[in-house]
Order: C-alpha cells, then sequence, then structure tokens
C-alpha cells in the first residue's frame, strides 16, 4: 500500500511521495463512469488520508500552507459528498433491517429506503453533470500545489508534535463525548479515531506489527461509530414532523430499534475507546518516535552498509572463485 511514510526517506520528501500517490489514485477513482459510485468513496477516502496526512506535519508547515491545502480538500471532497452521503445513508438502512431482524418498528423502512433512493439518484446526477469534473480538475490543480509540501525540521520532529497534538484532541474528545452523550460530540470523537487510524498507517513502517495492529483496531472503532453517525441521521430524518414514513405507531417502534441499536453500538464504542486511548499523549508520542527514530537509523546503516553499484565483490568474477 502506497500510504506509508518510509523511514529511509527525507521527510519532506516521504510526505510528497504519499500524497501524490493519493492524489493520482483519486483521480483514477472519478476517471471511469461505470464505477464512479465506487469511485466516488474511493476518492473521498484519499482526501480523507491526505488530510491525516497534512494534520500530522502541520507543525513543521507555514500556517498559510496548511491552512490553504486544507480547504482546497474541504472544498473539493464537498463537492463529492452528496453522492456519497445520500448512498451511505441507504446502506444504513438495510444494515439496520439486517441486524435488527424483522418485527414491530421496520413498517417505515420501505418508505424510508425508496425516498433515499431518489435522493441517491438525484446526486449521482449531478456528479454525472458536473460534480465528477470538478473533483477531478481540482485534484490535478493540487498536485502542484503539494510539490511545495515541506516541513522544518525535515526529520519526525515536526511529526511526532502533529501526532501528540492530534492524538491528545481526539483522547480528549472521547471522553467529552461519553461525558455529554450528544450525537455531535461522538461524530466530532469519530473524526479524530479516523485521523489517528490513517496516522498509524503512516508511520507503521517504524514498527509495523505494533502500529499495523493499532490501525486496525482504529479503523474498527471508527466503523462503529460510522453506524452510530448514520442511525443519528436517520432518527433524526424520520423524526423530522414533515417527513412522514409510516404511521406514528410504525414510527415510534423504529425509533425505539434505532435507540436500542446507539445504545449496543455505544457501549462497545467506549470499551474500544478507553483501550486505544489509555495512554497519556506525550509518553505515547514520545514512544512512537523513538521507534522511527530506530527505524530510520537501521534505514541509514542498511544504505551505508551496501556496495557500490559500480564495485565488484571479492570473489564474484566469471570464473566464480576466489584466486
Amino acid at each position: 500500500m502506497s500510504y506509508r511514510l518510509d523511514p529511509a526517506m527525507p521527510m519532506s520528501e516521504a510526505l510528497r511521495r504519499v500524497a501524490f500517490a493519493e492524489l493520482e489514485l483519486a483521480h483514477g477513482s472519478l476517471a471511469t463512469p461505470p464505477e464512479r459510485h465506487s469511485g466516488v468513496h474511493s476518492a473521498r477516502k484519499c482526501l480523507k488520508r491526505l488530510r491525516s496526512l497534512l494534520l500530522l506535519a502541520r507543525p513543521g508547515m507555514p500556517e498559510p500552507a496548511f491552512l490553504t491545502l486544507t480547504d482546497r480538500l474541504a472544498a473539493i471532497a464537498k463537492g463529492l459528498a452528496p453522492a456519497r452521503d445520500a448512498a451511505a445513508l441507504a446502506d444504513a438502512v438495510d444494515k439496520l433491517e439486517r441486524e435488527t431482524g424483522q418485527g414491530p418498528g421496520l413498517g417505515p423502512i420501505q418508505s424510508l429506503r425508496a425516498w433515499l433512493q431518489k435522493r441517491r439518484h438525484a446526486a449521482e446526477q449531478n456528479l454525472e453533470r458536473s460534480a465528477a469534473s470538478d473533483a477531478m480538475r481540482g485534484l490535478l490543480e493540487l498536485r502542484q500545489a503539494f510539490a511545495g509540501l515541506a516541513v522544518y525540521p525535515d526529520d519526525f520532529r515536526s511529526l511526532a508534535k502533529g501526532l501528540r497534538r492530534c492524538y491528545r484532541t481526539t483522547r480528549d474528545a472521547f471522553h467529552h463525548a461519553f461525558d455529554t452523550g450528544h450525537d455531535e460530540d461522538i461524530h466530532e470523537w469519530r473524526k479524530g479515531v479516523q485521523h489517528h487510524w490513517r496516522q498509524m498507517q503512516l508511520l507503521a513502517p517504524c514498527w509495523p506489527s505494533e502500529l499495523s495492529a493499532r490501525a486496525d483496531a482504529a479503523r474498527s472503532l471508527s466503523q462503529n461509530l460510522g453506524d452510530d453517525h448514520d442511525i443519528s441521521l436517520l432518527t433524526q430524518l424520520v423524526s423530522t414532523p414533515t417527513m412522514i414514513f409510516g404511521s406514528p405507531e410504525e414510527t415510534a417502534a423504529f425509533l425505539k430499534r434505532c435507540r436500542r441499536r446507539h445504545r449496543a453500538l455505544r457501549k462497545d464504542a467506549k470499551t474500544q475507546g478507553e483501550r486505544l486511548f489509555a495512554e497519556r499523549s506525550r509518553p505515547f508520542a514520545e514512544r512512537i518516535e523513538a521507534y522511527w527514530l530506530v527505524a530510520a537509523g537501521d534505514a541509514a546503516q542498511a544504505v551505508a552498509d551496501k556496495p557500490p553499484d559500480n564495485v565488484v565483490a571479492f570473489g564474484d568474477v566469471r570464473s566464480g572463485r576466489v584466486g
């Protein structure tokens, strides 16, 4: 996978290499009309990965450069959001039906699914008209902007500060979310979890077994919180007075099922969060920095030990024998 920073490279070069790969992948995902629906999902994931990379590198970047790049990424993502959001809610309805089973409370599902399918169709039509081409043009223009991406100092120190800041913010968001229980606070925590997951992917080469496992755990938690967010949106939609998807009794039973599913998801998310963010931010960032310095030192030593390309090793002659 290209979304990995190479400890053998100067940090700025490693960051640019990853960024260029993500921009190319995002552009290619949108370029083929028959695959446009899945392509939007893929392109949005690339944009999120680029955002996570920039947050990690932020302390070593000029603030105007960081803000410019993140604003341009956000503008492209916003243009693609309606098509993806419509599809995600339609999928959430199907998933809720599978996980809660048949019975009372599923009455509004058919009419809700039909309404969401119409919304999805309208979003996909807009995608074909202009949104996809606008996004591809924006991605091509961003390549030149990312060509100037650099951090100072050009080593892991800048990223260590970014990692500590992101981890601390997400850890604080976790505690705040479960103090309030508000949907918007849970969703805010989810954003931090997504960045943590992707930053662990970026840094995994410094200790693949540990950080890949951590990335997998954060990814699982992010999916749990994504399901939670989708149910929150469905609850809001069905509760809107002007939107009628079933009788009052059916709607009440449906909302009861949503609340039950919410409780189960949040109980699981709290347990996962307590494990993932048990460590405080300073020791966590210092530990990852120590891993990276070891990996970078090993990479530098491997380069130093490698014979020059124009030198034949002793004994490696045509006869295959040492004289």
